[in-house]
């Protein structure tokens, strides 16, 4: 009798993550003031915030592909208005891949504010039960997922305002 065996490969296909709430287009992380939006971009030269805004004006937060998101995310990195684990979550992506771990379906549009903001609650609530985890990588990881939910929702403010101007009112 022959017995063979075949070897069992582990596979790193993943599914796009499943948006609970893809209508979501404010949270906690939302910008109502241009100031602020350019203080968490850490912008203070009105050329960026000009040059910033006319590169975002072709993208929307709530509906971008991955491929999109790599795009935007790598010109925050270059431009050092993002650290590298903000980065990661922005080409990061859906977080789809197939059996290699390969990136798939990058050009498939999700909401990136609800995206993002869900993964950030996810951790938290992970964290708040995980008791392996030590307080240097729940920083790490949280404090990444925090920075890419404001960068997103200061993009976010950017893309839609109509101003060319940063302009802070003196006169209260």
């Amino acid at each position: 009798m022959q017995v063979t065996t075949t070897p069992t490969a582990l596979s790193k296909q993943t599914d796009a993550r499943v948006i609970r709430n893809p209508a979501m287009v404010t949270n906690a992380f939302t910008l109502t003031e241009e100031s602020k939006a350019a203080e968490t971009l850490k912008l203070k030269q009105q050329e960026k915030i000009a040059d910033l805004k006319a590169f975002l004006k072709d993208y929307d937060m709530t509906s971008i592909s991955t491929y999109e998101l790599k795009k935007v995310g790598r010109r925050l990195y270059e431009a050092d208005l993002i650290d590298v684990n903000t980065f990661g979550m922005f080409i990061s992506g859906d977080g789809a891949s197939d059996e290699n771990g390969h990136q798939t379906k990058q050009d498939v549009k999700f909401n990136a504010i609800a995206l993002f903001s869900e993964t950030y609650e996810d951790q938290l609530a992970y964290f708040s039960t995980d008791r392996y985890s030590t307080q240097e990588s729940v920083t790490y990881i949280l404090g990444g997922m925090k920075s890419a939910n404001q960068a997103i929702n200061a993009l976010a403010y950017f893309a839609n305002s109509a101003k060319n101007t940063l302009a802070v009112d003196e006169f209260v």
